[in-house]
């Protein structure tokens, strides 16, 4: 064949000290991520931050199996299969040990189990199923063997983020604003009947009038697409629509709220452990409802992933700012810092304004942490055609042989980071 062309309720208060060079892991201590520090001293960073075994898995390219992963396409790595999805495009699903091509799983349609796009879909990797939104309430549920098995539906449609979570046959869902129909801030639900099993009440009721409501389209690196709220008040806020506050892990549920400071392990919706607490001091703050000027030169954290060694995040400001956020997009665009916390040192690095990391081998490209497997392996993405630009600076003896045959127009290599 020719070859061609991803805290349940409200925060309690925390007594934030600086991380010292002692193990957090050894004092009995929660420990604290003194990102206000570490902002003040900048560091590069490198993929080995993140660990030092590195996997190269160059995804097969054939006709059928064409990908290029970018800002709009979704990847979910669990510890047997590659999912990759992408807009108007049924879901590729590749051997995560090779990269051989397996199946398409589903296809684009308006037919019954058919959906519109491969990048609204979600995994439970413990299950093995793939879930497809769609509509706000229902999801097309298929098997990682491509069969197509049944339609859920959710009985609750107030959520303006309308994302959910599956892991360990339960959907989750949880409302990152406040509005005139939400009475829960998170559900739960058995599947596949689609049952409520739990539901938290909000701490808060806020009835405010919207002015405005604004996409801000970030990749899966970042954290996935925001929407930022302009209130008659003056006030603001943002969500997450990719629904990113959940992260499952070995069959464990993790939670960061957009406006806590806490990362929690999570037993049903409630916080059953607290993992770490993000010290931002003055770059940042957590009030749902700011005025732009409360939130002027202030972070927050879209994004925060955790494998049981490491704690990655992301920081972006001006989401209180659309202004601001605007003259970004059309400048040098949307930017984002990124930070990692060992949880063995207690060693904190943010890296600002760029998500890039140094290759500790020479002549290889910087990577870009894309996302985590459902097994705690760190996943970056290198386009082929920059590494065969690459190629040309690594001497041969040095190179792998699929590094040798790639072409510019293969599909992309994925790495794999522990």
């Amino acid at each position: 064949m020719k070859k061609t062309k991803t805290i349940i309720g409200t925060c309690i208060g925390l007594l934030l000290t600086a991380c010292g060079s002692n193990n957090p892991m050894n004092s009995g201590e929660l420990p604290v991520i003194n990102i206000e520090a570490a902002l003040q001293s900048p560091q590069e960073m490198s993929v080995s931050d993140f660990g030092d075994k590195i996997t190269y898995v160059p995804l097969e390219t054939l006709d059928e199996s064409l990908v290029k992963l970018g800002s709009s396409s979704k990847m979910i790595v669990t510890n047997e299969y590659i999912l990759v999805g992408e807009l108007s495009a049924p879901l590729l699903c590749f051997d995560r040990a090779t990269g051989k091509f397996l199946r398409k799983i589903g296809s684009v349609g308006q037919g019954p189990g058919e959906y519109s796009g491969s990048t609204d879909m979600e995994v439970d990797a413990e299950a093995k199923r793939v879930y497809f939104r769609a509509s706000p309430t229902q999801y097309h549920c298929y098997d990682f063997e491509g069969k197509f098995l049944n339609t859920i539906t959710l009985p609750e449609d107030n959520f303006m983020m309308g994302g959910h979570h599956f892991a360990n046959n339960q959907a989750y869902a949880y409302c990152n604003l406040a509005n005139a129909a939400t009475t829960c801030r998170a559900y739960a639900y058995q599947l596949p009947e689609g049952i409520c099993t739990d539901s938290l009440v909000l701490s808060e009721r806020v009835a405010k009038k919207q002015k405005a409501v604004m996409p801000v389209s970030g990749t899966e690196a970042f954290g996935g697409r925001l929407f930022m709220w302009e209130y008659e008040d003056g006030t603001w806020s943002a969500g997450n629509r990719l629904n990113s506050t959940y992260q499952s892990m070995d069959g464990k549920l993790y939670h960061k709220d957009l406006f806590c400071d806490t990362l929690f392990q999570m037993k049903g919706l409630h916080r059953e452990a607290p993992i770490a607490a993000f010290h931002l001091g003055n770059y940042g703050g957590y009030g749902r409802y700011e005025t732009t000027g409360g939130m002027e030169g202030k972070y927050v954290l879209p994004r925060v992933l955790f494998n049981g060694e490491h704690i990655y995040f992301t920081l972006f400001t001006g989401l209180y700012d659309i202004q601001g956020l605007i003259r970004k997009i059309k400048g040098e665009g949307i930017r984002p810092s990124i930070g990692i916390y060992n949880l063995r040192t207690g060693e904190v690095k943010v890296q600002k304004e760029k998500m890039y990391l140094q290759h500790p081998d020479e002549g290889m490209p910087k990577a870009c942490i894309y996302t985590l497997s459902t097994d705690g392996h760190w996943v970056a993405v290198y386009q082929a055609e920059k590494l065969v630009e690459a190629r040309e600076n690594i001497p041969a003896e040095n190179q792998p042989e699929w590094m040798k045959n790639l072409e510019e127009d293969d599909n992309p290599v994925i790495l794999m980071i522990k």
